[in-house]
């Protein structure tokens, strides 16, 4: 990864500590938090006053920012390099309502959910393809569809398998240069 773009596992640390802490009550936990950014990275340009203020219900810690924009910055680093992102969660479906698979769909979800429109308004179809699989896992839309889909734990468990890939494609979409 490009070392100006590099955190430290000090700083990970500290963001851990904090997202999984009682201090973060109302908000995503650290692995939703990194689904979250994601979406943010990945994704259209979404300004950095509506994803924090999303991200922390209008209740932003100053103290946080700076580590927050460093770790969408690395986020997005490591996709611009080509490297596969690594997810801070086993990609692992669980029946457990308590997994951080879920909790990291569901970030990256909020994620989107930040600018939605935008997400959706150019290559709609693919963009609802390339996010099937999380949207899936994250169980936020109720879909007859989806609730089938849900229902088969190997094809969620594929789907999870295929989340970095995704990342990868949607970061492309979004973000290589397009030609005339």
């Amino acid at each position: 990864m490009h070392e100006q773009y590099a955190l430290s596992e000090e700083t990970l640390t500290n963001l851990e500590d904090y997202f999984d802490s009682e201090d973060n009550e109302h908000g995503l936990n650290f692995c939703g938090t990194h689904g979250f950014l994601c979406a943010i990275t990945v994704g259209p340009n979404t300004e950095k006053s509506v994803w924090l203020d999303a991200l922390f219900e209008g209740q932003v810690p100053q103290e946080w920012i700076a580590d927050l924009e460093a770790w969408q910055k690395s986020i997005h680093a490591l996709l611009y390099h080509e490297q596969t992102l690594r997810l801070p969660c086993d990609l692992v479906v669980s029946l457990d309502d308590d997994n951080d698979l879920t909790d990291w769909c569901v970030g990256f979800m909020e994620g989107m959910f930040c600018n939605e429109e935008a997400w959706y308004a150019k290559n709609e179809d693919l963009v609802i393809e390339l996010t099937l699989p999380i949207v899936s896992i994250s169980g936020l839309i109720e879909d007859p569809e989806l609730n089938k889909i849900r229902k088969n734990r190997k094809l969620l468990q594929q789907f999870a398998r295929e989340i970095p890939e995704v990342l990868t494609e949607l970061y492309l979409l979004f973000n290589a240069p397009q030609t005339p």
